[in-house]
């Protein structure tokens, strides 16, 4: 755990100890602590009057809590930049399969570990006042563990939250664990169920920006296919080795030019028509840029076709719009020699190190023709033809001969 989180768990002892509460570490955290993976997101929880403590802590550490009284939980932005979670113990209910859920207090502990995804996450560890952890773990969580399984903790699991199905995905590409056989028809149950269709596009989105902001998109892209939830977001995203190969190239290049989890979203559709691709952006609510791009996608890898054909100044024209996510997903999409001809513009761009007041200092008269003349002169740096120390007398010969 960072030293700023521990800090600040420490202080939270205190504080129960001294008022003589129950303080529990929750959920992932546990979960991670027994696994010896390292601790980003704390949660702890008390059975009653965590807001109130909340506050008192927060005066403590000079963080001012932010309440929601909705969800009965509170967060703390440290001066680390870091948060700590503090809830209190909650029951759920839900109206109807994918709604947000209706939260009430909970009777004790258990009833509030018993609404949680996985028996994984539905550990905790008391902290306080006890001097000695204790562990609570009701539904065998530390067993799965062990057997590195992601198990739902009841049938109606994933009726009640689907995007626990999208979680499943993303806990078993990060931990390299497996989803219990019988966990994996519940969610097959809920799919057939039509459960999943009543999910918002937005909440999908950003299951699916959680899943390709971690390592491994090509695995976490073929266990949704083999669960079945692929379809929920469009029935022709494609499977099979060249998806694999496709996503595993995406993933690279996107390290190496800091693209998003974007890049992972455009690669898998790069087989859809431009029908399915305007579907597909509806389906997961995308605005702005990001839904042009993915309506567009289809269309702007025809554009790209026959890259290595071209000089490299019309190369740099056909990509220059690009965002960096849709050149990721591009070369990871196209042949090898477009890719190499996309990548070598991307990742080299050419600047002219000469300016428009150069060439009014050389005697130039203001107007046109030196924007000309520079466009000119940087068409010719990139097809190699001049080189940076040839740039000023190119764009003034270009001047003369527009004269």
């Amino acid at each position: 755990m960072p030293s700023p989180l521990q800090a600040a768990v420490s202080a939270a002892q205190r504080l129960a100890r001294e008022e003589g509460t129950r303080l529990y570490l929750v959920g992932g955290a546990v979960r991670d602590l027994l696994l010896s993976r390292p601790i980003e997101d704390v949660d702890l929880m008390l059975e009653r009057g965590a807001l109130a403590f909340a506050k008192r802590l927060g005066a403590r550490l000079g963080a001012k809590p932010r309440v929601h009284e909705r969800f009965r939980t509170a967060t703390l932005e440290l001066a680390s930049g870091q948060r700590l979670d503090i809830a209190e113990a909650r029951s759920e209910t839900y109206d109807r399969p994918g709604a947000l859920p209706r939260v009430g207090p909970a009777a004790a502990l258990a009833e509030d570990l018993a609404r949680r995804d996985f028996t994984v996450n539905a550990m905790a560890l008391e902290i306080a006042p006890r001097w000695l952890s204790r562990p609570v773990d009701p539904f065998g969580g530390r067993a799965d563990l062990q057997r590195r399984t992601l198990r739902l903790l009841y049938p109606r699991s994933p009726h009640d939250d689907p995007t626990r199905a999208f979680r499943a995905i993303r806990y078993a590409n990060r931990l390299g664990f497996s989803i219990e056989a019988r966990s994996r028809l519940w969610i097959r149950e809920a799919l057939a169920a039509g459960s999943f269709d009543r999910v918002s596009g937005d909440r999908l989105r950003r299951e699916l920006a959680l899943i390709f902001s971690e390592e491994g998109w090509a695995g976490a892209a073929a266990k949704m296919r083999k669960l079945g939830l692929s379809a929920i977001l469009h029935l022709a995203l494609s499977g099979g080795a060249g998806l694999r190969l496709r996503l595993s190239r995406a993933e690279r290049l996107a390290r190496r030019l800091r693209a998003s989890w974007l890049s992972a979203l455009l690669a898998w559709s790069s087989d859809l028509s431009e029908e399915d691709a305007a579907q597909l952006a509806a389906r997961l609510a995308f605005a702005g840029s990001a839904g042009q791009a993915l309506r567009a996608w289809p269309a702007t890898l025809r554009s790209l076709e026959g890259l290595s054909q071209l000089a490299p100044a019309h190369t740099h024209a056909r990509i220059e719009r690009l965002s960096t996510e849709e050149r990721v997903a591009a070369a990871a999409t196209l042949s090898a020699s477009d890719r190499r001809a996309l990548l070598a513009q991307a990742e080299k761009p050419v600047a002219l190190r000469i300016r428009g007041r150069d060439l009014l200092a050389a005697g130039v008269r203001p107007g046109p023709r030196i924007g000309i003349a520079l466009s000119k002169t940087l068409a010719a740096r990139r097809d190699g033809r001049i080189s940076e120390e040839d740039e000023l007398s190119f764009a003034l010969n270009a001047v003369r001969r527009s004269s």
